[in-house]
């Protein structure tokens, strides 16, 4: 009898203990404060953009001749019901910032996540089309077919994952799945720090 609850308490410990070590090895690995991954990528009509036209580290010279402007990007697969709301957001954001040196960006991982044997993915609307059809049209798609730029800056299948990125290249915002009001009140707080600086 005492082996047997012997047994069973360590057991119990070890469990324990090791879902504490797992636990600690999923947490988010965020980029927040690292030099954002640089990044060149096609367009949906066809066009290349690269980071470095907007953004670049404070001694380096942007790619083309301008100013530095701050990045908005979302990471996003026409399969994800919260990434659609958050580009709703990401527009009436885009549309208050009008004018100012910030920049949006939706990156594409629909394809990326075709080649998954998961039928969500498989049988996911084709992005643009569905983004049309939505009326949100205004910002940006950049496609990541082969899921580069995604595994650079850490995206895996927790979607909508939202980068903000400031004048010189850091990362100033790094996260899943924001609320409608979080989007309206961090980002745009966080904005407006970063067009000042």
């Amino acid at each position: 009898m005492i082996r047997k609850s012997f047994k069973t308490s360590f057991v119990t410990t070890v469990l324990i203990i090791m879902g504490v070590l797992i636990a600690q090895d999923v947490e988010k690995v965020t980029l927040v404060g690292k030099t954002a991954p640089k990044w060149a990528l096609k367009t949906s009509d066809g066009k290349f953009e690269y980071l470095k036209n907007y953004t670049a580290s404070i001694e380096k010279k942007l790619r083309k001749t301008g100013d530095r402007q701050v990045i908005v990007q979302s990471f996003f697969a026409s399969w994800c019901v919260p990434c659609i709301k958050e580009i709703g957001e990401l527009h009436k954001l885009k549309t208050a910032y009008a004018g100012k040196p910030v920049q949006f960006f939706l990156v594409d991982l629909t394809d990326y996540f075709r080649q998954e044997e998961v039928k969500k993915y498989r049988e996911a609307p084709d992005a643009m089309a569905h983004l049309q059809d939505l009326g949100l049209t205004d910002i940006t798609v950049l496609e990541d077919k082969r899921g580069i730029v995604a595994r650079k800056y850490k995206v895996n299948a927790v979607l909508p994952r939202l980068f903000v990125i400031d004048k010189y290249q850091t990362v100033q915002m790094d996260e899943a799945g924001l609320c409608s009001i979080c989007i309206e009140n961090q980002v745009s707080e966080l904005l407006d720090r970063l067009i000042e600086e």
